[in-house]
């Protein structure tokens, strides 16, 4: 499988690269963005440490559902 790197600049935090594969389609992109989402979501969480909360995790997966659609 062949892949590429996207690199993000994160001001005053130097860089973010993320390994995508190819070739990325409206599909895999669709994907990515969902997985992205829940994982930065559940690093704050932990971060903070903050307890999920039952209702937002359901309009999350609900939204999510809708995205894709």
């Amino acid at each position: 499988m062949n892949t590429s790197q996207l690199s993000v600049s994160l001001p005053d935090a130097g860089a973010a690269v993320l390994t995508l594969p190819q070739p990325l389609n409206a599909e895999s992109l669709g994907l990515l963005e969902q997985a992205l989402a829940a994982t930065l979501a559940m690093l704050r969480r932990d971060l903070r440490g903050d307890a999920p909360d039952p209702g937002a995790l359901e309009y999350a997966s609900w939204m999510a559902q809708l995205r894709a659609a």
